[in-house]
Formats: C-alpha cells, structure tokens, sequence
C-alpha cells in the first residue's frame, strides 16, 4: 500500500493513516511517500514494514552498517547524526505537547562519541556465528561487527572464531581499561583459545552464571572514582554521556540534603552524590548490584552512604531516615504506582528522574506534576542513531 508519513512516533517508526486507522511504518521517515506491507494487524492500529520510497526525505542518506535494513538496532542510521539528534527532539517534544506538559524549552546534549560508544553488547550465537534477532522476530541475523560497540568490544569480535561454543548467547562488556568480561549461556561449556586470553584483556569468563575464568567482575575509574562491576549488574552504557549527566545532577547537590537514590545499581549516582551531601541511601533489586555497591562506597572511601537491597516499591516507606532530595533511574517500565504515590506523599523538595523511555516518563510527570513543577527536562544522546532517548528532568515541590 502506499502512505504519506505525517510524523515519527515515539518508536522511532514512520505514522500514517489508512482511512482513520493509525498506521505504523517501520523505517520511513517523516514528509516521505512510501509503499508498504502489512505484518501485524490489530483493532486500533496496523503496523507495515517499508518495501519502496517514492519520495525520500531530503535528509536521507545511505546506511553506514550493511546489517541495518535485518537488525533493526539503529533506526537513524539512515539519516547524519545532527539530524538524528533533532528527530529525537521532535519526537519527544510531540510525547509532551501530546500529554499537555507544562516544560520549558527542552535541550538536546550530543553524545562525545556517535560510533563506538556502547561498552555492552549482548549477541546471539548460532553455528559459530554471533548476532542479533532481527527487531520483534526470532529470525537470526549474524553480523561480523557492530559499530555502536567499543573498539576493544569490535577487536574481540574480529576474533570470535576462537570462541568455541554451542548455540546461546554471549554478552560481553568493556572498561575505559581495555578489559573485557564475556558471559556466555549455552548447553555446552566453551572452549577458549589460550591465544585468544593473550591478545585481549579477559578480565573473566562467566558460564551459565559460573565464574570459569579469572573473576566475574571488573573496575571501571570514571573520574576520581573507581567502581567495581559485576557481569550481571546494570551499568551505565555510554559512560561518556553519563559523565555529563552527573556533571548536571551534581548542580542540585547542596552540603546538608539527603538523598534516596532509588534503582541505584552498583552506586554510580551515589557515590557522586555523597561527595558534597550529608547522606544517601541507594535502594536496588539486584543483590549483586548491592553487594558492588557496598564495595564500592569503602573503595572510594565513602561512610555516608547507606544501601538496601529489594524492590524500591516495598522499600522506599521502611527507611528510617527520611531525604528531602531524591534520584530515581528506574527501568523502560517506569517508577511503579507506589513509588510515584509515595514521592507525591512525601515533602521532598527535588526529584531528579532519569529515564531511558520518554513514553513512561510523560506517564509517571502527568501524576508527578500533581505537586510538582517541571523545572528543566534535558534530552542526552545516550544511544546514538538509535530510537532510544535519554533524559533528565528537575522537579521541584510546589510552593503551597
């Protein structure tokens, strides 16, 4: 069928309209004539994949990556990074024009690095080939690289050959050190080429969750600080970016505040905070993740900060002492019912929240700004020619 996209929607997809009916298009771009094939249909919307352009967006250009139209990893590949960037913009200015948010004008930061940035990728592994499933389907899509990944992640990739292993999945981080940790899951234990551990720095190897080489974790110095990280235990992506993420949150950090950092991880936020505030207390799911961060408050000499392992929403009312600031980074699905409840019950003068999915974050600022106003939203490009956005929004209590 043939389509005008009006717009981009949150996804990053190309929207159109069949009669009334709201259609989706995958890689289309916006003020583009299009031909396209139905692959899901259902009561409110049809979804189609782009089999024709017969009439481009002047800001197309060529992919750089020849896996690009399988994987479906990076959707603005297809466009310059600039131009990326303000798609992005557009995108998350309609999510909140749409939800009738009052936010001043929102500011786009540009990530250091558009290519090798990423210093995770988690691959699928069939016949002695890594990959990706293509986007919503199970279909194997085996690559030799990925260009979003470290070049210490690219470099160990060129030789995977010397990974032996049966069908599964391997996930392999990287440190600003040029180390690497490998987990593999599969039926049948890996062999690994001793010459492969002496042409890259394998800091461990972990086996269906067993450590069968050096150590399950790393450190990884992010400015004055230093941070152990497990192989299981989320950490920032694009450490760049997130450096100037905190270089921002830091500027609403006074001497006396106390802060709950709430899905704190293995501290990252915390250990930031609890240089210049009276006191923190993190609050995690992952035990790994707590028992990194516990670690990692006595390795960079840190006592004022306290951390809690279980779900935030079951915790948050326990604490005894009580913050006046709070930082929540929760996952794609949002900050839970309880947990927007309880910020909206409790006095706190400031939230910062930071989000990796706009589409939650408007939901959880239409209740939030029940009682709080939206000082300053700030986009960071996070996962560069992807349809992920990163953002920062300030939110302060309103004065009664």
């Amino acid at each position: 069928m043939k389509f005008t996209v009006k717009k981009l929607d949150y996804d990053g997809r190309g929207l159109s309209y069949d009669n009334k009916k709201v259609v989706f298009i995958r890689g289309a771009l916006q003020e583009e004539v299009v031909e396209a094939e139905l692959i899901h249909s259902s009561k409110h919307f049809d979804e189609y994949q782009l089999t024709n352009i017969i009439q481009p967006n002047p800001k197309r250009r060529a992919s750089f990556c020849p896996y690009s139209a399988f994987c479906g990893g990076c959707t603005f590949d297809i466009v310059s990074y600039e131009d990326s960037l303000n798609f992005k913009k557009e995108i998350l200015q309609d999510l909140v024009n749409q939800n009738k948010l009052d936010v001043p004008e929102i500011s786009f930061v540009s990530s250091p690095k558009a290519l090798g940035y990423r210093n995770k990728v988690s691959l699928k592994v069939q016949e002695g080939r890594f990959g990706y499933y293509e986007e919503r389907t199970h279909a194997f899509v085996p690559i030799e690289t990925c260009f979003l990944a470290s070049k210490e992640i690219q470099a160990f990739l060129k030789d995977f050959s010397m990974v032996h292993m049966g069908d599964g999945s391997i996930t392999i981080r990287s440190n600003t050190n040029g180390e690497l940790l490998l987990l593999i899951d599969s039926e049948r234990e890996p062999l690994i080429e001793t010459e492969l551990t002496k042409k890259h720095k394998i800091a461990g190897i972990i086996y269906n969750g067993k450590c069968v080489y050096n150590r399950p974790y790393f450190f990884e110095r992010l400015g004055h600080y230093l941070y152990k990280v497990d192989g299981t235990s989320f950490f920032q992506v694009n450490t760049d970016i997130s450096e100037l993420i905190v270089a921002d949150i830091l500027k609403y950090v006074s001497a006396n505040d106390i802060f709950y950092d709430l899905y704190c991880g293995v501290g990252y936020f915390s250990l930031r905070l609890a240089k210049l505030c009276k006191q923190v207390i993190g609050i995690e799911l992952n035990q790994k993740a707590i028992f990194n961060a516990i670690y990692n408050a006595s390795l960079n000499d840190i006592d004022h900060v306290s951390f809690h392992v279980g779900k935030v929403e079951e915790l948050i009312d326990k604490i005894p002492i009580k913050a006046n600031k709070v930082v929540v980074d929760p996952p794609r699905s949002g900050l839970h019912k309880k947990v927007r409840d309880t910020l909206l019950a409790h006095d706190f003068d400031t939230i910062l929240y930071i989000s990796c999915n706009p589409k939650t974050l408007v939901r959880d600022l239409k209740e939030l700004t029940q009682q709080y106003s939206i000082e300053k939203l700030t986009a960071y490009d996070m996962f560069p020619y992807t349809k992920h956005i990163e953002t920062v929004t300030i939110l302060k209590k309103r004065v009664k």
